[in-house]
């Protein structure tokens, strides 16, 4: 026997029971409640990303800001002084990627990064002085002085480099 046949045959049974409409809604009003749901989730989840995204942009540009920051405030008392400033960092920065060019053994050095570090956190406590407390005379001048002994530490630093290759050249070349 085929199962049309059956269906066709006992159909009058099959068609006994009523459908319960409303089992029928609460499946449907569930189902439809669970994409209003989710597409509530969904913008929870992209008001949170542009709440992120817009944190990361804010703390980069506090960062960057605080980096230039330095440069402003000398800028503010005087521009000569802020034009010089620049020019020594401009300068200092030079030094620092021929420094990183160089192939150099740091042992060799008699002058160490623990100077130049010593120096820029003496820069770094003159600047927030002369932010703090405004513009003094001696203040600049030893801010200025202490950029220019970093430049003359890195210039030591690469004419020390300079001459260890011309020695390794010299010792190899014999």
């Amino acid at each position: 026997m085929n199962i049309e046949d059956y269906i066709r045959k006992n159909r009058n049974q099959l068609d006994v029971e009523k459908v319960d409409e409303e089992y029928l809604w609460t499946g449907i009003s569930q189902t439809v409640n669970k994409k209003v749901n989710q597409s509530r989730f969904l913008f929870v989840k992209i008001a949170a990303t542009i709440i992120v995204l817009i944190a990361l942009s804010f703390i980069t540009y506090q960062i960057t800001s605080l980096r230039s920051n330095q440069q402003l405030i000398l800028a503010k008392i005087d521009p000569d002084l802020a034009k010089q400033e620049a020019q020594f960092q401009n300068q200092i920065k030079t030094y620092y990627q021929v420094l990183q060019k160089t192939n150099y053994d740091e042992e060799l050095l008699s002058t160490s990064f623990n100077d130049l570090e010593y120096i820029d956190t003496l820069i770094s406590k003159y600047s927030d002085d002369l932010s703090t407390n405004g513009p003094n005379p001696k203040l600049l001048n030893s801010l200025m002085d202490l950029y220019q002994k970093k430049i003359r530490l890195l210039d030591r630093m690469l004419n020390e480099i300079e001459k260890n290759q011309h020695y390794e050249n010299d010792k190899t070349n014999i």
